[in-house]
This record gives C-alpha cells, sequence and structure tokens, in this order.
C-alpha cells in the first residue's frame, strides 16, 4: 500500500511539474508572438513616415539632342545608338546616375519611364534658347495633366532634362563637351531653378563608355537640385 501510495504521489509531481513547465512555453511562445507583430507593425510605421517625408523629384528626358558639329547619323555611325534612339539613350543615361549617385536618404529620384503615360499627359514641351543654354517652357502644359502625372508618381517635383548639347572643340585640344541643361519645377509649375553641366569626351562614345564619363556630371546635377529645393 506504502509502495502504490508513493508511486502516485511520485507520477501526480511529476505532471504538476509537467503541466507547470508547458504553461512557462507557451506563455514565452505567447510573450515573442505579441512582441514579434509589435516590432513589425513598428517597423511598418517607420517605413510610413520614412516614405512620406520623402521628398521625391521625377525625372523627365526631352528628345531632344542637338550639336555644333555632329549630325544624328554620324552619332549613330559612331555610337551605334540608332537614330530614333539617341535622345532616349542618353536620357536614360543621364537619369540613371542621378539616380544612383543621390545618397541623401531625405530625398528620391524617379525616371518618368516607370509611367507609361508620362509623354502622353505631358505633350510636346518647347525648348527656349540657344545651344548649351535651352531650357524648356512648361506653361502651355495642361495644369490638370501636370497635377495628374505628379499624383501617379507621387511626386513633389519635376526636374525636366531639357537638351543634350554636343560641342565639338577643335583648339586647342580637340575635345567634345557634352552639355545637359536641366529645369526644376514645383507642383504648381512654377520654376525654382535651371542650368546645365557638362563632362568631356575625346570622341563619341558608345553607351557604356558614356554612363561612365557623365557620372560625376550626373552627380553634381543631382546635389544642385537638392541643394535648391532643400534652401
Amino acid at each position: 500500500m506504502t509502495s502504490l501510495f508513493l508511486y502516485r504521489q511520485t507520477k501526480s509531481r511529476k505532471t504538476m511539474k509537467t503541466t507547470f513547465v508547458k504553461s512557462i512555453i507557451l506563455g514565452l511562445f505567447a510573450m515573442a508572438s505579441v512582441a514579434t507583430v509589435q516590432a513589425e507593425e513598428a517597423g511598418k510605421e517607420a517605413v510610413g513616415k520614412e516614405s512620406s517625408a520623402t521628398v521625391k523629384v521625377l525625372v523627365v528626358g526631352l528628345d531632344n539632342v542637338s550639336s555644333n558639329y555632329f549630325p544624328e547619323s554620324m552619332i549613330t555611325e559612331e555610337t551605334g545608338i540608332p537614330e530614333d534612339s539617341i535622345g532616349d539613350t542618353y536620357n536614360r543615361i543621364i537619369t540613371d546616375n542621378i539616380i544612383h549617385a543621390n545618397k541623401n536618404k531625405e530625398f528620391a529620384f524617379i525616371s518618368s519611364e516607370k509611367f507609361a503615360d508620362a509623354e502622353k499627359l505631358l505633350g510636346d514641351i518647347q525648348v527656349s534658347g540657344e545651344n548649351e543654354e535651352s531650357y524648356a517652357n512648361v506653361s502651355q502644359i495642361d495644369s490638370q495633366n501636370y497635377k495628374q502625372l505628379l499624383d501617379e508618381a507621387h511626386a513633389d517635383y519635376v526636374l525636366f532634362l531639357n537638351q543634350h548639347y554636343l560641342k565639338w572643340q577643335e583648339k586647342p585640344l580637340r575635345t567634345l563637351f557634352h552639355f545637359v541643361s536641366y529645369s526644376l519645377y514645383d507642383k504648381n509649375q512654377k520654376e525654382v531653378t535651371k542650368g546645365n553641366n557638362y563632362f568631356t569626351c575625346m570622341n563619341l562614345e558608345k553607351a557604356d563608355k558614356l554612363s561612365k564619363a557623365s557620372r560625376k556630371s550626373s552627380s553634381k546635377i543631382a546635389s544642385t537640385i537638392i541643394k535648391s529645393i532643400d534652401k
């Protein structure tokens, strides 16, 4: 009888111990689950705040390439870029370089190529001025279309790459100056700043070499735009 009583008592203690351990494990699991959910919600909230606080600049490249020396046929012959793609290629190179050059997390540059209706909404934008001093005139853009594009892109500003001007110089050294003129406009189609920057090559370059040659110049454009907005 004594042995049976001791056996039952020992078994009861083991059962209680097992139940206690299980309760602790379940409690810890519940606490971990709550902590995980709270961390996820906090992360989402932080991302949302960061996203809403970021100033977004939509980059729009105009199909406008000119030169004091090189006709489009020669550009195609030397670079392998089709005549009807020269402007798009040059714009894509500069836009990509601007996007990747920006290290300021409070700003974000976005390519208009992500929005299929960008060209249709903006229409045929006229450029005024001569050579490297050529700038977009956005007054003829329908204000509703302009607003629609910025809303779609969640953008605060539009950076127009107005023109790529290839200026050939024979003396004192044979040099090709590649000028990129730009204009920055706010949500109300008001000009914030404009200017140009350039990089040099010895000759007309293919797209990959042009991308490398234009990195510093594109970075300067990005920093100038950020400084103009951040005043």
